[in-house]
């Protein structure tokens, strides 16, 4: 199940190449804005936790979901950075939704393994407004 394609912006930074990881985590965070559940339910496990630090944390795939459609419209999505190493991953940038309020993200990603095809059982999200 998808949600509508939306039009929301994307951009990349310039050198993050073409490691596999890195592009999986970059995918990963466009479904999570633009609600692509398919996609997401491809690249996490059932029983993943995701924390939304200060606010929530979700356990299990439909928690997630359930909260990913119920989330506002994201209209802008910034990467400043993908790094990755063994199982580990994160990410940084920034995001505007669809009343024009920004934030700052952080999410760090744990996959099941190191190979490319593992999928993220953990996740921690840091969401920081900017002040207007």
């Amino acid at each position: 199940m998808s949600a509508e394609p939306s039009a929301m912006q994307v951009s990349y930074p310039e050198n993050c190449g073409n490691a596999p990881r890195h592009l999986v985590i970059q995918e990963v965070i466009v479904a999570l804005h633009g609600r692509d559940l398919d996609h997401l339910r491809l690249w996490l496990t059932e029983d993943i936790e995701w924390e939304i630090v200060g606010f929530e944390t979700l356990h299990g795939i439909d928690a997630l979901c359930s909260w990913v459609m119920i989330s506002g419209d994201t209209k802008s999505l910034e990467f400043k950075s993908v790094l990755t190493h063994g199982r580990e991953g994160s990410t940084d940038g920034n995001i505007t939704n669809g009343q024009d309020i920004s934030a700052a993200f952080s999410h760090v990603l744990r996959f099941t393994g190191a190979a490319k095809t593992a999928r993220i059982k953990s996740a921690r999200s840091y969401l920081v407004s900017k002040p207007i």
